[in-house]
């Protein structure tokens, strides 16, 4: 195993050794039962002195993840310092496609994981105090950075081994992590590609959103784009889109459900009816676009799959990169 040290760190170069010990016997590269190296051999591997070992190992007994047995060594008797699994998730905001997300993830973890939640609301800032707060108080993070900004040294912060992205995957950040994402670029294309006979029906697709208040991925905008190019189907991206400017024969991609619920009072308004007059459709399923003026179609993420696949990369330790698959929900209205 690689160890290096981090000369950035405020931490110390025992705490930093620890730590890394710790993320092996997590994703199980060092077992249960198993004797680590001893002081000597540490000090060879590891490129540190014979003080430095000692304090990890001293600090990992503290912790209770290792126990000492005269005459044989240093040995492995827990992954953790409390009986239970300590996982900090820190969410952009909670929302009911969020919530069917976390749902998912607590079922699938079990008891044997204590979960702490907490929320950024797309501030890069608050986002890095977060995360600097919770770093090295948990046995595993997991985030989910939606932001236009660069938040990589954000996430850096903390080990890789100890670490799972969740929904977004920001192309510059390279350690490897487990992560469970959406591939917005194909999934944008892929879907509204599989409508394309329903969306001639209209002159014309508005994406519609709050940009002060929400979040769109650049992969989602640029997917949308390449369709609209490749079909020749006029496709615009409207934030903070004036909804009186709603007009028969086009339709409308709500991003948020303040934006459907307010794109509907608008078409009502107008004596307009939906799948007829105009075409309606949003993104991220929920119970309520199901039934909703007899239900929305939705291009959606599986949500209660992803929480699924990242309990099972949790548990087993791997670091492995998934992109969660797209469904189109058609339900009339366009």
């Amino acid at each position: 195993m690689d160890f290096k040290v981090n000369e950035n760190s405020s931490s110390t170069i025992y705490s930093q050794l620890a730590e890394f010990i710790t993320d092996a016997i997590c994703v199980d590269k060092i077992k249960i039962g198993d004797r680590l190296l001893s002081v000597n051999e540490a000090c060879r591997e590891y490129n540190v002195s014979r003080d430095t070992v000692l304090a990890a190992y001293k600090l990992l007994q503290e912790q209770g993840i290792i126990n000492s047995i005269p005459g044989k060594g240093f040995f492995v008797i827990s992954k953790s310092n409390a009986d239970n699994m300590r996982v900090y998730v820190l969410f952009d905001a909670m929302n009911q496609y969020k919530e069917t997300l976390y749902r998912s993830l607590l079922e699938n973890l079990g008891d044997k994981y204590e979960i702490s939640i907490a929320f950024h609301y797309y501030n890069a800032e608050l986002f890095d105090t977060l995360v600097s707060n919770a770093k090295g108080k948990f046995d595993y993070y997991i985030l989910m950075p939606h932001f236009k900004e660069n938040v990589t040294p954000t996430i850096e912060k903390i080990p890789a081994g100890r670490l799972l992205l969740l929904d977004a995957f920001p192309s510059n950040y390279t350690d490897n992590c487990a992560a469970v994402y959406q591939n917005f670029y194909s999934d944008s294309y892929e879907g509204l590609r599989s409508i394309i006979e329903k969306l001639r029906k209209y002159e014309a697709l508005h994406i519609v959103y709050n940009d002060k208040f929400q979040y769109m991925p650049s992969g989602y905008i640029e997917g949308a784009y390449r369709f609209s190019g490749e079909f020749k189907f006029p496709v615009y991206v409207e934030p903070g889109f004036e909804m009186d400017n709603i007009c028969p024969k086009h339709c409308y991609m709500a991003v948020s459900e303040r934006d459907l619920a307010a794109i509907i009072k608008s078409i009502t308004a107008k004596g307009l009816n939906i799948g007829k007059d105009v075409g309606l459709m949003s993104l991220d399923d929920t119970p309520l676009k199901e039934v909703l003026i007899g239900g929305i179609t939705t291009l959606t993420t599986d949500f209660e799959l992803m929480g699924r696949t990242a309990a099972t990369l949790i548990k087993s330790g791997e670091r492995r990169r998934i992109a969660n698959p797209w469904r189109l929900l058609d339900r009339g209205s366009l």
